[in-house]
């Protein structure tokens, strides 16, 4: 069951820091199946990214909750093509950023 979505156009900067569990909290409560027809594990990447481009000064937060995702994404057999894909850049720049949090294959894995 959804959660009520927060009203994330009023926020500040500092809403986004210290609410981030609200907002996790919201995101994992929707059927993005259902809504987006994609698997909601690259649809929470797209929009973690979406989140630190709509902010004017990307914060920890919202760079940990990009590499959250890709982790999560990993751990559900997403490529590391997808996911520079994903992120708006190229597979080998997006494993040599995150690689090191893959739990699925390894920070020495290959490109797949």
């Amino acid at each position: 069951m959804a959660i009520e979505r927060p009203d994330f156009a009023n926020w500040t900067d500092e809403d986004f820091e210290s609410r981030a569990d609200e907002i996790c909290e919201y995101f994992h409560s929707i059927d993005w199946l259902g809504k987006l027809g994609g698997p909601r594990h690259e649809v929470f990447l797209d929009l973690a990214v979406q989140a630190e481009h709509t902010i004017e000064r990307p914060t920890e937060v919202s760079r940990n909750q990009i590499a959250e995702a890709v982790c999560w994404a990993r751990q559900e057999g997403t490529s590391w093509e997808r996911i520079g894909e994903l992120l708006g850049t190229s597979a080998a720049d997006a494993h040599g950023r995150y690689a090191d949090l893959d739990q699925t294959a390894g920070a020495s894995a290959p490109l797949d």
